[in-house]
C-alpha cells in the first residue's frame, strides 16, 4: 500500500469513526441539508438549469453568441458561444455555470480549453441566493446586493487578469458543432440531467452540512473565533459558513462572506469535479479562477467595508 492510498484509508476510516461518534449530529447536519435543498436550492435552480441546458443543446446561443463575439474576446479571451453559458451561470447559480460550460464543449460550441475556462468564471451563485438567503443570514440592509455587485466585478476582473494568457491560443474559428437535436429529446435529456445534478447537490450539501456539524463537537469548534469558525465551514460548505457569520457585527464579516461565496466551497468543487469530468475537461483552469476570484472578492470587499 503506497502513502498516498494510506492515507486516504485513513481519513476514510476517520470520518467514518466521526460519523458513527457523532451520529446524532450528522443526523441534524443531514436534515438540516435537505431542509435547505428543498426549500431553496432545488426550486431556484431545477427549472432554470432544465431551460438552460435545452438552449445550449438547441444552439440557442449561436445568435447571441456571434453578437457577443467582439466582447467575450476583449474581456474575457473567450469566444462568443461561452456568453450565454456565463450569463445564465451567473442568474442561476451553483453548479449549473459548469454544467453549461461542459454542456456547451459536448456539443461542439467551445473547444475544450474554452470550455475549461469559461467553467471558473461562469460557476457562481446566482441572485436569489445572494439576495434571499445570504442578504437574510447576513442580516445588515443591502449586504446581498453588495454581495452580487462584488462577485459581478470579480468575475470581470478575473477574467481580464486571464486574458492575456489566454486570448492568444483561443481558435477564431471554433470546430463543426454537432447539429440540434429533436426538441422532444432535448427536453427529456436535460430532465434527467438536471434531475441528477440536483440529487448530486443535494446529497452533497447533506454530506457537508453533517462534516460540518460533527466537526464542531469532535474538534471544539464553537471554542474557535466566529469569524475563524465560518471560514473553516466555508471553504467545505458554503452554507454552513454564512451561517456561522449570521448576527456578527464585525467589519470583516463582508469581506469573508464575499471570499467564502465566490470560492464556492468543496461542496460545490465536487459538483464541477463530476461534471467537467464527464466532457474530459481538465480541473486546473476552473480551480485557478475560482481562487483567483475569491482573492479579487476579498479585497474589493475590503475596500467597501
Amino acid at each position: 500500500m503506497g502513502k498516498r492510498t494510506a492515507l486516504e484509508t485513513g481519513l476514510l476510516l476517520a470520518g467514518i469513526g466521526l460519523f458513527l461518534r457523532f451520529s446524532d449530529a450528522a443526523g441534524e447536519g443531514i436534515r438540516a441539508g435537505l431542509s435547505f435543498c428543498g426549500r431553496v436550492l432545488i426550486p431556484s435552480l431545477f427549472p432554470v438549469s432544465v431551460l438552460a441546458g435545452c438552449m445550449i443543446r438547441l444552439h440557442a446561443a449561436d445568435g447571441p453568441g456571434r453578437f457577443a463575439e467582439r466582447w467575450m474576446r476583449g474581456l474575457f479571451g473567450l469566444s462568443g458561444a461561452g456568453a450565454l453559458p456565463l450569463l445564465l451561470g451567473m442568474l442561476g447559480g451553483f453548479p449549473l455555470g459548469a454544467q453549461l460550460a461542459a454542456s456547451a464543449c459536448k456539443t461542439g460550441q467551445l473547444s475544450k480549453q474554452e470550455a475549461a475556462r469559461l467553467a471558473g468564471l461562469c460557476n457562481n451563485a446566482g441572485p436569489a441566493f445572494l439576495l434571499g438567503t445570504a442578504g437574510a443570514v447576513l442580516g445588515a440592509p443591502g449586504i446581498g446586493l453588495k454581495l452580487l455587485l462584488i462577485q459581478l466585478a470579480s468575475v470581470l476582473l478575473t477574467g481580464l487578469i486571464f486574458r492575456r494568457n489566454t486570448a492568444a491560443d483561443i481558435p477564431r474559428r471554433p470546430r463543426p458543432a454537432a447539429p440540434p437535436e429533436p426538441m422532444a429529446a432535448v427536453l427529456s435529456g436535460c430532465l434527467a440531467e438536471s434531475a441528477a445534478a440536483m440529487l448530486r447537490l443535494t446529497g452533497a450539501v447533506a454530506f457537508f452540512q453533517a462534516v460540518c456539524a460533527c466537526l464542531i463537537p469532535a474538534l471544539q469548534l464553537s471554542r474557535l473565533p466566529v469569524l475563524l469558525r465560518a471560514l473553516v465551514f466555508g471553504m467545505l460548505e458554503l452554507t454552513g459558513g454564512l451561517a456561522s457569520l449570521g448576527g456578527i457585527h464585525s467589519p470583516a464579516a463582508l469581506p469573508l462572506a464575499a471570499f467564502l461565496i465566490c470560492w464556492g466551497g468543496f461542496c460545490v468543487h465536487l459538483q464541477a469535479i463530476q461534471v467537467l469530468a464527464g466532457a474530459e475537461l481538465p480541473m486546473a483552469p476552473y480551480l485557478k479562477r475560482k481562487l483567483l476570484q475569491a482573492g479579487v472578492a476579498l479585497l474589493l470587499a475590503i475596500i467597501l467595508a
